[in-house]
């Protein structure tokens, strides 16, 4: 039989071979230390590669959501005001009919126009603000002021608040006549 060679030991543990460690002990330690922290590097890297493949397919699969709702909002434009409500709706149940959510949020939300009149956010955002509207009001109230009799004011500047009396004979001209030169 042939007799095994044995390696040679006779620089194993010298301080030559061993770099900057001691003795062959605080090599392992430290070889152990390093395996150990790539092991955890490695999991911290698998898990962010997990989260990053997870948040591509959400974004996927959000972006799968706005075009669905999009489309329909496209094809049915009574529904363009809830299409965020609908989108939210879908990413909750994506077996969702966005026909019949679409119909449910505008019966929870219908505004009757006394509803709509009296909704000062809605009056300052759509009829306030819109100036054909200002337009047609100031047009409709200035024919109505010159329409209307305008305000009675006396000699003096002051406004009558009866309609000044409009003699009907000489007689009563002649007495308002006087009337006026006793005031001045």
């Amino acid at each position: 039989m042939e007799e095994l060679e044995q390696p040679k030991q006779d620089n194993i543990g010298s301080s030559e071979n061993l770099g900057k460690f001691r003795d062959v002990d605080s090599l392992l330690k430290a070889y152990n230390s390093l395996e150990s922290e790539f092991t955890r590097k490695s999991q911290r890297l698998a898990e962010l590669e997990s989260e990053r493949v997870s948040s591509e397919k959400e974004n996927a699969r959000l972006a799968d959501i706005d075009r669905r709702v999009d489309e329909f909002v496209t094809k049915f434009d009574f529904a363009i005001p809830f299409s965020s409500a609908l989108k939210k709706s879908l990413a909750e149940d994506e077996n969702l009919n966005l026909e019949s959510k679409a119909m449910e949020l505008i019966a929870n939300n219908y505004k009757s126009a006394k509803d709509y009149a009296c909704d000062s956010e809605f009056l300052n955002n759509y009829i306030y603000s819109n100036q054909d509207i200002k337009d047609r009001i100031i047009k409709d109230y200035l024919s109505n002021v010159t329409q209307s009799s305008p305000i009675k004011v006396d000699n003096s500047g002051s406004i009558l608040l009866t309609a000044p009396k409009i003699p009907t004979t000489i007689k009563e001209a002649g007495n308002l006549a006087k009337s006026i030169i006793k005031q001045k």
